[in-house]
């Protein structure tokens, strides 16, 4: 028979891997944190809210249609580029 111990080690082990080192929904969270504001109040919530949705059209728009003319090489770096164009616009546009 296995051993008690063994197996509620087997079993941590799993959930350990399951919850926390092997996670990708984790680490997509994580890779959201920057889109993660504390604001006061409901207001400043839904402006937040309505830039990342303007960030989000705007730069799919301009790299939907981009697409075929960016050379393989490069299109990362130029994707990247334009959502960073298009946050920067945004944050100018919300601080005016």
């Amino acid at each position: 028979m296995n051993n008690p111990e063994k197996i509620n080690t087997d079993y941590s082990k799993i959930v350990q891997d399951g919850l926390w080192n092997n996670n990708p929904a984790l680490a997509q969270v994580l890779g959201l944190c920057p889109l993660l504001a504390v604001t006061g109040t409901v207001i400043n919530a839904l402006a937040l809210g309505v830039a990342t949705m303007l960030v989000l059209i705007a730069s799919n728009l301009a790299v939907s249609s981009l697409r075929k003319v960016i050379p393989n090489e490069i299109r990362i770096p130029i994707f990247v580029l334009i959502i960073a164009g298009f946050v920067t616009i945004v944050a100018h546009l919300m601080h005016a």
